[in-house]
Formats: C-alpha cells, structure tokens, sequence
C-alpha cells in the first residue's frame, strides 16, 4: 500500500465523519426525537459515522501493513466487517419504515 493509497483513506474516513456529524446535528435540532423516523436517521448516521470513525481506519490493520498479533486482527475484520453490516441493517430498517407508512397510512 503506498501513500496515495493512505491519504485517499484518511480522506474518505474524514468526510465520512465530518458528512455524518452534520447529519446527526441537523436531526438533533430540527426533527422531533420521539418520531420512529427521526430515530432511524439518527442510527443510520451513528453507524456510518462509527464506519469511518473505526471501520476505515481498522482496514489498514486487515490489509497487514500493521504488524498485530492474531487476536488483534481478528479483532480488526470483525470491526470491518460488523460496522457496515449495521449500517445496511439501519437503511433495511428505514426502508420497512417507509414501506409500511406508505402501505397502512394511519395504523
């Protein structure tokens, strides 16, 4: 892995950060907490916040650039791969939100 590679990964986590924090802000002071709605667009940008928070930075322990045990490895992959994986389920919640306001409107 060489710099650019780095760099372009640093610059990814950062954004990623940077894009999800001003979302969990603008939820926090614009939008109701006690909406279903308002919670799912608050756990979706947790994780994705906590993806390039954690999950990003943790890559460059997988990719063995790093030199860890093998605890502290398998420790990395589950964070790499557990942290998306929630993200996805927070967007599978939003969506059967959606579905099902648009599918029973007033139950």
């Amino acid at each position: 892995m060489n710099m650019t590679w780095t760099k372009k990964m640093v610059l990814i986590a950062v954004s990623c950060c940077l894009g999800n924090a001003l979302v969990i802000w603008a939820v926090w002071v614009s939008m109701p907490r006690q909406e279903p709605t308002s919670c799912f667009v608050l756990s979706l940008a947790m994780a994705d916040f906590l993806v390039g928070a954690v999950s990003v930075p943790m890559s460059l322990f997988v990719d063995g650039h790093l030199h860890t045990s093998f605890q502290g490895c398998l420790a990395a992959c589950c964070m790499v791969m557990a942290l998306p994986y929630s993200s996805v389920l927070a967007l599978l919640a939003i969506a059967s939100d959606r579905f099902l306001r648009v599918c029973i409107p007033y139950r």
